[in-house]
Formats: structure tokens, sequence, C-alpha cells
């Protein structure tokens, strides 16, 4: 237990600016190009900066103004129609997500088959028409040198934790910052996908599963944080947290919140929207959509599962209908999401894999 807790705290250290990057949640999916050409916005890849420790607890509200202003907040929630007695930011406790080495490397397992089909090789990969390499059991990213690129550049982060925890790096990535990409093409990557280096770089990937799911740990736990930071009405923010901790009890894997956003993101982006044509509104797929639909009280685990598998399929069926052209991948999404439904332990060890798509960067709206 005492490794895991300092696991936790020196993974505290990257979570955040794994959260805090557009994408983590970034996914790419199949979009018209035009709206894809209009609306992304470009990222230069950045040296990680310091952060501090990570909270389980939701983010502190303002600090409160003197006596004679006191009264004002209560105005502010009276005009925006927010409930007068909902809790502060500050009382929503976000229960902690902790796993055993051994349930890490199960669900990194179960997360490297939903990525891969668990195929060895495909653990470095570079998906046909994209800029970047995908690697490890969550297809980070990883930007070659001076690359501009819409999306969040993860696997540099994953190294950093890795580090952190203790991990021996392959000697050309142990540098005191984790270098860019070295291969600039699909086609360099993979003249050199049999080198020395890119073997030992799959070993390492391979001898390090629970690792990486610990870092997936980690980004879930912060993106609970952000949820709660972009959600301005205390009576969301308390229902999300209620529903987050039914779903933590009902799991004591917590695979179905790994997962998710680990697939679809926490929600937040307004970019990561699209615009339902009856309403003329723009809805989100990420978790946050999905715990607002949940409105269940009941603690039975198997009931809370199938409670969020079908908020899961309900979310992803209106992106479909909103974004028509991702319907090639609705079987698949659905299938994916099923697997929420039971522990790791139960399901099958290899699904039938449909028509796939990277989950690890997302064509903006």
């Amino acid at each position: 237990m005492a490794g895991q807790a300092a696991a936790a705290d020196n993974a505290a250290r990257i979570a955040r600016h794994v959260v805090d990057n557009e994408k983590g949640r970034a996914e790419r999916e199949l979009v018209p190009p035009a709206q894809t050409q209009q609306d992304a916005e470009t990222a230069m890849r950045q040296p990680e900066a310091p952060t501090t420790g990570l909270s389980v607890s939701a983010p502190s509200p303002e600090p409160q103004k003197p006596a004679p202003e006191a009264a004002e907040p209560k105005r502010d929630a009276q005009k925006s129609g927010l409930k007068a007695n909902a809790p502060a930011a500050k009382d929503l406790a976000v229960p902690p997500l902790v796993l055993s080495a051994d349930m890490a490397r199960k669900i990194g397992q179960k997360i490297w088959l939903n990525e891969t089909g668990g195929n060895r090789n495909a653990i470095t990969s570079w998906n046909a028409n994209e800029e970047f390499a995908s690697l490890g059991i969550g297809h980070f990213i990883w930007f070659p040198l001076n690359k501009w690129l819409p999306f969040e550049e993860s696997f540099p982060s994953l190294l950093e934790f890795m580090r952190k925890n203790n991990a021996h790096l392959p000697s050309w990535l142990d540098q005191p910052q984790i270098p860019a990409n070295p291969w600039t093409s699909k086609a360099e990557f993979m003249k050199d996908f049999n080198s020395p280096r890119m073997r030992e770089l799959r070993q390492f990937l391979l001898d390090n599963v629970a690792l990486q799911t610990q870092f997936l740990v980690e980004r879930a736990q912060g993106a609970m944080q952000k949820i709660l930071k972009n959600t301005p009405d205390n009576a969301e923010r308390e229902h999300i947290v209620t529903q987050f901790a039914r779903v933590v009890r009902a799991s004591d894997d917590v695979y179905p919140l790994i997962d998710y956003i680990n697939f679809k993101g926490e929600g937040t982006n307004p970019k990561e929207t699209a615009v339902d044509k009856q309403t003329g509104q723009r809805q989100g797929w990420g978790l946050k959509q999905v715990l607002l639909k949940m409105n269940g009280t009941t603690a039975d685990p198997k009931a809370v599962r199938a409670e969020f598998t079908d908020a899961v399929r309900f979310i992803l069926q209106q992106r479909v209908r909103n974004i028509p052209t991702n319907r090639v991948f609705e079987i698949g999404w659905l299938r994916r999401a099923d697997t929420y439904r039971r522990p790791v332990g139960e399901l099958e060890p290899s699904p039938k894999r449909l028509r796939r798509e990277s989950s690890r960067a997302m064509a903006l709206q």
C-alpha cells in the first residue's frame, strides 16, 4: 500500500498536465472535411511545466468577499437559477481511484485489447493519414519535432510518469526532457519498425502495462476536477459527483471510468460537441455527459454498471445522429460500451474487432 501511495503522489505531478491539454481526450474520428478544416486549432509541443499535487476533492470556490458583499453570491445564484442550498465545490468530495498492481495489469490488458486487439506490434503504431505515432496500451500520442497539431501529446507525460515511478526508460529516451518523436513520417517509422530501438521500446511498453494503467487512473481522477471546474451549476456538480461515486462503488476495477475517459474524454471542451439538428444546441459525448444522463439511486453494483452502460450507449448514439459520418463506428463503439456491464475478470479475453478508429485524438468539430 505504501508503494501505491508513493506512486499516486508522484503521479499527481503529471496528472494535471495530462488533463489540462485538450484531448488527452482528443480522439480522431470521421467528420466532414470542411468542419475539421474550419474549426481545427493548432498547438505546438511545449516543454512540460512543473505542477503541484492533485487533490481528490473538487476545486475550491473563489475566496469569500468581506461581510458587506457577502450576499452577492446568493443574488447571483438566484439570477442563474442555481439551488440556494446546493453544496459548495469544496464540499463535493470525489472518491479516489485506487487499484492494486494485479488489477491494474488486468485492466491494462483489456484497454490494450480495446485499442489494438492485443497485437504486440501494435503497441507501437503510426496510423494511416496521421502525423504522429500512437504508442502504448492507450495509444498515447507522440509528435515529431516542431510539428503543429491540434491534439494533446500524451506520450512524453506517460514517460515522465513512469520514470517518476522507478521504471527504467530506454537510454535513448531517458533524458532530462523527454525528446521529440525521432521519426518524421509513417514511412520513416515503418522503415525503422524492426530496429533495435523500436524493439526495445515495444518491450519496455509490454513490460509496464500496469504502470500505464496507473497513468490512466491518475488521468481519470484529474478529469473529475476538470469536469467540476467546467460545470458552473452547483446542482449539476453535486449530481456528477454523486453518480461518479456510485460507479466507483459499483466497480472494484473502475474499468468503465478509466476506459471511457481514455476512449471519449472528459466532455469539457466546447470543440468536442456537435449540433443537435432538432434543438440547435451543441451536445458533447464525454464522461460529463454520461454522468449527467444517469439518474439512479440504487447501490446494486450490477444495476449501476448497467445504468452507466446505457447512459454511454445513449450518448454515443446521440453523437452518431449529430455526426452521421460517425455511423461507420457505431457498432464497434456500442460493443465496447457493453464491456462496462461486467467486471473485467468476467469479460472474454479478446473481443471480435470491427472497424477500428483511433480513440486518442479527435478531429475537432
